[in-house]
């Protein structure tokens, strides 16, 4: 019990993690370890051959304390991914446990068979995001989609005809902080997000670069206030 205890103080108290060349680890965060990592605040992985997922997201435990409810990685400021050739998601299973509430920069680059970053949920939880720099990601398509088994019940309105119709929960997306975006050799990325949201509006962006993703749809504007904005076409199928 003793010995326990001390690995879980370890654990509560640490603040930086960097993996290089893992080998064979599929995921360097499991969720038991995760919940335990209540201060980690920078995570760097790079050059795992073999990582599949990054983080393994599970459901909180029952009779848990009020400690351990926080929302997972509620305190990580900085992320940083690169060189990983089979991986396939960031986030593995619920992210309706998680926040991102503090996290400041997100590096992505040479993750291969990776299709998006963000569920909605975690897109929700992104007011302190200032740095966001997505490179060579071959097979990246979206931003944010909606992840199997996540998809989330949209409430119906009754129009004029007394027939129902779904209502556009999300009509726009506000990263408050935002200043740097770069979007580089992405050549399969189409838009921000996949059916759930097609408006982003980033009030503090300062420099924008887009290079080399010849299938993105998504326009930037400035708008009236000075801010910028981005809105992907509706693509009829």
């Amino acid at each position: 019990m003793a010995v326990h205890g001390q690995q879980n103080g370890f654990l509560q108290g640490l603040k930086f993690v960097r993996v290089d060349d893992c080998g064979d680890v599929r995921t360097p965060f499991p969720a038991k370890l995760l919940r335990a990592l209540n201060n980690l605040k920078e995570v760097i992985v790079d050059s795992c051959k073999s990582l599949e997922e990054v983080f393994e997201l599970g459901e909180p435990d029952e009779g848990s304390s009020e400690e351990k409810e926080l929302p997972l990685l509620s305190s990580l400021t900085e992320l940083r991914l690169s060189c990983l050739p089979e991986l396939k998601c960031i986030w593995k299973g619920p992210s309706r446990h998680v926040s991102l509430q503090s996290l400041n920069r997100l590096n992505l680059e040479s993750l291969n068979k990776l299709t998006f970053i963000f569920t909605p949920s975690l897109a929700r939880s992104l007011p302190k995001l200032q740095r966001l720099y997505i490179i060579k990601c071959g097979q990246l398509k979206h931003i944010i989609r909606e992840e199997d088994g996540e998809r989330e019940i949209i409430p119906e309105s009754p129009e004029q005809d007394g027939q129902a119709s779904p209502i556009n929960v999300e009509k726009e997306i506000v990263l408050p902080n935002l200043k740097e975006l770069s979007l580089e050799q992405l050549s399969s990325i189409v838009c921000f997000s996949f059916g759930w949201c097609d408006y982003f509006l980033f009030p503090r962006l300062e420099k924008l670069k887009v290079h080399q993703c010849p299938k993105l749809t998504t326009k930037f504007a400035t708008t009236p206030d000075g801010s910028m904005s981005a809105q992907s076409e509706v693509l009829l199928i």
